[in-house]
């Protein structure tokens, strides 16, 4: 059982485990504490034998502000680094664990919001949540935002959108690379469960030998990551689920080719 955090909720489902951040008072904005807390809990999910996806979402109609202001806007030089290292050891978290991570943004989305979207493997947005990184208009620069966004919408879009701090829709999202897929307002909760469940209901050994070997090799130089997949390939290839889908696979082969061989033999002379 995962531990109590204030501000934060978690639940397992057929494989599926969803944590919710529970401050909709504060538009889910992430505190030290609970930047923590969702760290460990990520952690802690990718050992249950139970879990397969994670699933992260805001309570009430807004995904996340990003970080309290109140966590470093009025605090010391240390301070302040502190609250950004836990910032960073929570984006990292999401990368480091093998499960894959959906974040489910609608409402606003904004700063952190945008970051955590991007952070996660994948993203599946209402399709009229707002997005935006708007931390210039307070005069100051997304640092710790900047590596997740930059990752999962290239360099010269990233800059765009930290120079002019501007919000965006979903649907631009999904053009740029940030966001997956979008849902309809009724239909949000639907289609997230069903992305989610399309996950969960493959090899979990495959897909998360698949996320620590796509973490892997991002940043490596194109010929060494292409001999280091190589030479992964053979060992993914001894698991049990590889053997029953290779089997599987020669077996229909065998039983098309019987069924093309008693057609032909049953079939009228020409």
């Amino acid at each position: 059982m995962l531990e109590s955090v204030d501000h934060l909720n978690w639940d397992i489902s057929d494989h599926i485990a969803t944590l919710t951040i529970t401050r909709p008072e504060k538009r889910n904005a992430m505190t030290d504490a609970m930047y923590q807390g969702m760290r460990r809990w990520l952690f802690a999910l990718d050992e249950a034998p139970e879990v397969r996806v994670i699933v992260i979402r805001g309570e009430g109609p807004i995904f996340c502000a990003g970080s309290d202001m109140s966590s470093f806007g009025d605090k010391s030089g240390p301070e302040r680094e502190r609250h950004f290292g836990y910032t960073a050891d929570f984006f990292l978290a999401i990368s480091q664990i093998s499960k894959p991570v959906i974040a489910a943004p609608r409402g606003y989305a904004l700063g952190g919001g945008t970051a955590l979207t991007a952070a996660s493997d994948f993203a599946v947005a209402e399709e009229d949540a707002l997005f935006g990184i708007p931390e210039i208009k307070h005069g100051f620069w997304p640092c710790t935002i900047m590596p997740p966004v930059i990752r999962a919408v290239g360099a010269r879009r990233a800059y765009e959108l930290f120079v002019t701090g501007r919000r965006f829709s979903a649907a631009e999202a999904v053009v740029m690379g940030l966001v997956t897929k979008t849902a309809p307002v009724g239909k949000f909760e639907d289609e997230l469960a069903a992305f989610a469940r399309q996950i969960a209901d493959t090899s979990p050994y495959a897909v998360q030998m698949g996320k620590r070997a796509f973490y892997e090799i991002e940043g490596i130089e194109y010929n060494k990551a292409v001999r280091l997949m190589s030479k992964l390939m053979p060992n993914l290839l001894e698991s049990e689920d590889a053997k029953k889908g290779i089997a599987a696979f020669f077996e229909k082969r065998i039983s098309e080719r019987h069924d093309r061989q008693s057609s032909d033999i049953s079939g009228d002379p020409q």
